[in-house]
């Protein structure tokens, strides 16, 4: 009986340690297949850069891709293809935010304590906002070409109309990293050629007290009574969209 027992047990053990060391010997396969797939990708990846660079040693210029126009998931983004919707949101959201809280707006004839209490609900509004980052994607001309400041270059941005024949509002002073514009140069694109800008925007609201209405050249432009509206831009992405067979004249 004694005999049988331990024959049982000796064969157990052996088939334990088969399988422990069938099982390790099929972990460690697993590990030298996974590093030889690594491997491989990284030989791929390496000559696809070797390529790339013959590329740019051949034509003089480095090769880029233009990335297409995202999809956005936030529709207020949208909302903002130009500075003009840019201000016009920003009105239609001052507007009914203060709206809903029931905030009458200032007139030349109110007292101090009347424009004070205004003025104070204006605030509460216009300090958050500065606080939001909106991405926006506009498309337009590069107007002038500024300093370049160490791996940055400046540039004015002038948005145009989907025909390309208007100018949506006002120019937009920018800089951008010379890596994320590589095909922007450093002297004026023609005018025909439209790019496209990817960026993200910041409302910088203030509060002027004095400035009840728009003064002679509406600038800066209110959002509201007494809440003046300028904004500042971090630029992602600039490429060229597309040519266009525009003349200067066509531009009002």
């Amino acid at each position: 009986m004694k005999a049988i027992l331990i024959c049982t047990l000796l064969c157990a053990f052996v088939s334990h340690n088969a399988g422990a060391m069938f099982q390790s010997s099929t972990d460690a396969q697993k590990l030298q297949d996974a590093q030889t797939e690594n491997q491989k990708l990284r030989d791929e990846l390496a000559a696809a850069k070797i390529r790339i660079q013959e590329l740019e040693r051949a034509t003089g210029t480095p090769t880029v891709v233009a990335p297409s126009t995202p999809t956005h998931a936030d529709a207020t983004t949208e909302l903002m293809g130009n500075p003009i919707a840019v201000l016009d949101f920003c009105q239609k959201k001052f507007t009914e935010d203060l709206t809903k809280k029931n905030v009458a707006l200032p007139l030349p004839k109110d007292t101090k304590s009347v424009r004070q209490l205004y003025l104070s609900k204006a605030k509460d509004w216009l300090e958050p906002m500065n606080r939001n980052k909106f991405p926006i994607v506009w498309r337009g001309r590069i107007t002038h070409i500024g300093a370049t400041n160490g791996p940055n270059q400046s540039f004015e941005f002038q948005c145009v109309s989907a025909d390309n024949k208007r100018n949506f509002g006002r120019v937009a002073n920018c800089t951008i990293l010379k890596s994320n514009a590589p095909q922007l140069g450093s002297t004026v694109p023609d005018r025909d050629v439209i790019w496209t800008l990817n960026a993200s925007l910041e409302p910088v609201l203030e509060l002027n007290p004095d400035m009840i209405e728009p003064n002679t050249f509406d600038n800066p432009p209110l959002v509201g009574p007494c809440v003046t509206f300028r904004y500042k831009l971090n630029c992602l992405r600039l490429f060229p969209e597309k040519s266009s067979s525009l003349v200067p004249n066509e531009i009002k």
